[in-house]
């Protein structure tokens, strides 16, 4: 499963071709959604419908960069038995800078005629390519040779070294193999847009509003899936503060905090405040929702955001992780927060599916100094739960490693949490991206 492409025509190569090569001038592997943003902002002459076509081809090039890479040096090869061994050997010491020097090298008609192959794309073809043919044939071997291999997963762009990682989390997770397979195929589509209504008094009247408008919709408690050709800045509920983005595994891991009005909660990494706000959501107005993080111009964007929103129990202060919170005077008086969020900072490995440049930088290293981080925030923040109050740590990574290896290690360190429940979250089973959450209580 790959994500549907329109057929090419040879009207849009000329502006594919300027778009892709404006890409590669980039001297990193760049953050493609915001370099698109940047780029197709400055595209005047462009409609709608012309920007989301563009932008869908960069992103189904982006998921399968090293595939398009490798069978276009198989095919110089031309030697389609070894190609197998050839795909893992360049695998295993491929980085995302490496990579992207070979990307930078390609012809941009390479790159879309492979895409074209394993999106399974059709259409018209670059006048550049001479040798239909003979790559046709090739690309018939080389499906041929991969399926004896079992490595048809790298036609989905999956990396080889990635797959002890994803084995590791079927065996954690129960995944059959089904689940799996479905798991990688998923990673080449786009999830959908989620959004959480602000107040659940509100959402009979924005249901209708939504249907109204001509959005096809799926609810799920207060999560609605929203799909529709136009955008959803344009909802008077959104322009009146009563919508969120929020992807439904985020408002799982909200939920599961599950504060309650009045409460004192801590959101120790709050970032740009999606889950502050769903916090605040629960909470009406009563209690008060402390938001922290190293960045403050992240805070900045949480006090727009809830102020937007209305509402008003929200608090902000700068927080590094170097030493415990020194308690807000409310949360000190009953001895810490009813509930802690840690959001941490992580691989992000769960959004590749609409992030899928963040794929080709996940490295050992990366995750190794992760987890480090993880342990510290960890370490710092659970002594601002008081007994018998939650303790929330959460990650936006399906990675063993950044999830239950540091809840086993957390409370290997500190005996007096238990653990309630812990799981993965989205996709494969939902629409979504995929998210991890553990919910730990303090008894002492």
């Amino acid at each position: 499963m790959s994500q549907a492409l329109p057929e090419f025509r040879g009207y849009r190569f000329p502006h594919l071709n300027r778009l892709w090569s404006a890409l590669c001038q980039e001297r990193e592997l760049p953050q493609l959604d915001r370099w698109l943003s940047r780029t197709l902002r400055e595209e005047k002459a462009f409609g709608r419908r012309d920007r989301l076509y563009y932008a869908d081809v960069l992103f189904a090039a982006m998921r399968y960069l090293q595939t398009i890479v490798l069978l276009e040096q198989g095919y110089k090869a031309q030697d389609v038995k070894a190609f197998p061994e050839f795909y893992r050997t360049q695998d295993a010491s491929m980085t995302a800078a490496s990579l992207w020097a070979e990307v930078q090298a390609l012809p941009v008609e390479s790159v879309l005629f492979w895409l074209a192959k394993i999106t399974d794309t059709g259409g018209d073809w670059p006048r550049e390519i001479t040798d239909l043919s003979e790559r046709n044939l090739f690309w018939s071997n080389v499906k041929q040779v991969l399926n004896k291999a079992s490595m048809n997963d790298v036609l989905q762009g999956w990396r080889p070294s990635w797959q002890p990682l994803l084995q590791e989390r079927a065996a954690q997770s129960g995944w059959q193999q089904e689940d799996c397979h479905r798991f990688v195929q998923g990673q080449n589509t786009r999830p959908p847009l989620w959004l959480r209504v602000q107040r659940a008094e509100d959402q009979a009247a924005i249901v209708e509003q939504i249907v109204g408008q001509g959005y096809d919709l799926e609810q799920d408690g207060d999560a609605l899936k929203v799909v529709g050709e136009r955008g959803i800045y344009q909802l008077p509920a959104w322009q009146e503060g009563k919508l969120e983005i929020q992807d439904w595994a985020s408002q799982q891991i909200s939920r599961a905090v599950d504060a309650q009005p009045g409460e004192q909660v801590w959101d120790a990494c709050a970032g740009g405040g999606g889950k502050t706000l769903a916090i605040a959501s629960a909470m009406n107005n009563k209690g008060a929702v402390t938001a922290t993080d190293i960045r403050e111009y992240k805070l900045e964007e949480v006090k727009k955001r809830a102020k937007r929103a209305g509402w008003f129990n929200v608090r902000r202060f700068a927080w590094d992780a170097e030493a415990p919170l020194r308690l807000p005077k409310e949360a000190a008086r009953q001895n810490g927060f009813d509930r802690v969020l840690i959001d941490a900072p992580c691989s992000s490995c769960g959004t590749w599916r609409r992030n899928p440049d963040a794929r080709w930088r996940l490295t050992e290293e990366e995750i190794v100094r992760l987890t480090q981080l993880q342990d510290k925030i960890l370490s710092q923040a659970a002594p601002a739960v008081k007994v018998g109050g939650r303790l929330v740590y959460a990650t936006c990574s399906w990675l063993v490693a950044e999830n239950e290896a540091r809840v086993e290690a957390f409370l290997a360190a500190n005996p007096g949490f238990s653990l309630e429940r812990q799981e993965v979250v989205g996709y494969p089973a939902q629409d979504a991206d995929t998210m991890f959450v553990a919910v730990l209580t303090r008894q002492s």
